[in-house]
């Protein structure tokens, strides 16, 4: 069963929203602000966009990559 699609601006919004809404990160701003939502080729069904990283690993988040791979899971990247 095919997934929903949503433009690149409305995944960005979508994950700005569901950051916004865990204890301690409103307002802060990570990759999803900075650089938003890109495509990229799908294999074997897997998602055809994600989110750049330009900052330092270090600074990586479990739960904001948990949001974005319950989206990708729910949402294709409209073309």
């Amino acid at each position: 069963m095919p997934k929903a699609t949503r433009t690149a601006k409305q995944l960005q919004q979508m994950l700005i929203q569901r950051i916004e809404a865990q204890p301690g990160l409103r307002g802060r701003q990570t990759d999803v602000y900075r650089d938003g939502v890109i495509s990229v080729p799908s294999e074997d069904g897997g998602p055809n966009w994600t989110v750049r990283v330009i900052t330092d690993r270090g600074n990586h988040r479990g739960d904001i990559a948990q949001i974005i791979r319950r989206l990708q899971g729910q949402y294709d990247l409209k073309d």
